[in-house]
């Protein structure tokens, strides 16, 4: 990658520019075909998810069907086709059990590899926590005078023009390894159930390594982003629209902010942002944030010790809370109430595949549920929300179905790490549960920030689930929330 513009570099767009005021960058990145196993989920369209629910209801023939939707009867019959393709369907109309868990999710797991694109910065040869599998959108280059560049949108007749700034790329691929893969896979994911309000599911890294295959050579290539004004209460004036449209773009604006005060052109393109003023009062806010996060690593070594930096992604989750408690914002409550739902996220599927569950033979559903809540009680717990005991029978791939698998398998295994947590922490299951709904509000909920005692409690069982989840024997105990 060259400092220069390079024509011959494709430009790619991801994201439609945001409303208000903008300034358009191109950054250089290293682009690799992969092929991994994204945890991606596709949502159903509208025709199959009413056919499925129409056949769920007890709809046997594609006549039926066309009267009932509307639609043309070899249509309904290519859409029940196509479901039977995925699996979804049997012959005869009639739903398999991932067609029943999809029409209940509302999105298909796709866990099988496929082909994917990750994205890797030059400067620092970190890869982006983001992934793409559809073929990038390219934009055609105008003009470029060193390094401004014009570039154009669209087709004649519905087109236009940004003038954007090409970021200095220079350094040399780095092959990534299959962790940092799978890391950028489940980081995607993680954004794009976030923006849907979706619990995420998270393969476990140990098994799912192997299943990496890396496809050709490194391409350079140029991805338009979208520096914007963004004041959320911690200093930070400036920030980056997610150029790949499935979260927030901070990541993306750490990889400018330790650039601008030695780019004379892109402290300028900032400065006609927000204001030379506004512009270094981010940079001091920045510096005071970085700060500040490695504090709260400290913090979280210090309470559960250095085994802690064994297990990466808890160990940023659990900084991310102590981080929360010190800048008391609403947007760091919110997303403390995330962390705290993302650390079991990240620990259970482990759990759950070393410790696998056997689930009763009985079909049961009251039998079920009735053998669900006296295992969990034999535990040690003093209740079962009702969302465990209704999903007891058909647990899923999300949070809820790993608790539930983690709870079948405690209660054959006295050695199980869940069954010892929830002995010493009786109320475990309901303090879950009100997790949970803490990070649905924080989510997509009207007021979704924690009070600030909600806050000590989620910091507590964040900090207690990683001790006793992932065996950590070091550091001082937490006090309880």
């Amino acid at each position: 990658m060259v400092v220069s513009f390079d024509r011959k570099t494709p430009v790619f767009q991801l994201a439609f520019p945001p409303r208000g005021h903008y300034r358009p960058v191109l950054l250089p990145l290293w682009v690799y075909q992969v092929t991994a196993p994204t945890g991606y989920s596709r949502a159903l369209d509208v025709f199959q998810m009413v056919v499925l629910r129409l056949c769920a209801a007890g709809v046997r023939d594609v006549g039926d069907l066309s009267r009932l939707i509307g639609l043309d009867t070899t249509l309904c019959r290519t859409v029940a086709a196509r479901l039977v393709e995925g699996q979804l369907m049997e012959p005869g109309l009639r739903l398999t059990e991932a067609g029943r868990r999809t029409l209940a999710e509302g999105e298909v797991p796709e866990t099988d590899p496929r082909l994917v694109r990750v994205f890797q910065d030059p400067a620092t040869g970190t890869l982006l926590p983001r992934i793409l599998v559809a073929d990038p959108v390219r934009a055609d280059v105008r003009e470029h005078r060193g390094r401004w560049v014009t570039i154009q949108f669209g087709t004649a007749g519905a087109s236009r023009e940004v003038r954007a700034l090409t970021l200095h790329g220079t350094g040399t691929s780095l092959r990534p390894s299959e962790r940092d893969v799978l890391d950028a896979c489940r980081s995607h994911d993680m954004a794009a159930r976030n923006l849907r309000g979706t619990s995420r599911n998270s393969d476990h890294t140990t098994t799912t390594a192997r299943r990496v295959g890396f496809h050709g050579i490194p391409n350079p290539a140029y991805l338009v982003c979208y520096t914007v004004q963004d004041d959320d209460g911690s200093g930070r004036n400036w920030t980056l629209h997610d150029p790949f449209a499935v979260g927030d773009g901070r990541a993306f604006a750490d990889l400018l902010a330790g650039r601008v005060e030695q780019d004379e052109q892109l402290s300028g393109l900032i400065d006609d942002l927000v204001g030379r003023e506004r512009r270094d009062r981010t940079t001091t806010a920045r510096k005071v944030d970085r700060e500040l996060a490695e504090d709260a690593r400290a913090d979280v070594v210090q309470i559960l010790g250095e085994e802690i930096r064994e297990h990466p992604e808890v160990f940023a989750h659990l900084a991310d809370i102590e981080l929360a408690l010190v800048k008391d914002t609403a947007r760091e409550r919110e997303n403390a109430a995330r962390n705290a739902i993302r650390v079991f996220e990240c620990i259970l599927p482990g759990l759950n595949e070393k410790f696998p569950a056997q689930l009763p033979a009985s079909r049961v559903p009251g039998v079920r549920e009735r053998a669900f809540v006296l295992a969990a009680q034999r535990l040690g717990a003093t209740s079962v929300p009702p969302e465990l005991r209704k999903r007891c029978a058909n647990p899923s791939n999300n949070l809820i179905g790993d608790i539930i698998r983690a709870i079948w398998a405690a209660g054959d295994n006295s050695q199980h790490p869940f069954g010892e947590f929830i002995r010493q922490r009786p109320t475990l299951l309901e303090e879950l549960d009100r997790s949970r709904i803490l990070r649905n509000k924080a989510t997509h909920g009207a007021t979704g920030a924690p009070a600030s005692d909600e806050l000590a409690f989620i910091r507590t069982l964040a900090h207690e689930a990683a001790r006793h989840l992932l065996g950590l024997s070091g550091g001082r105990p937490t006090a309880r929330g």
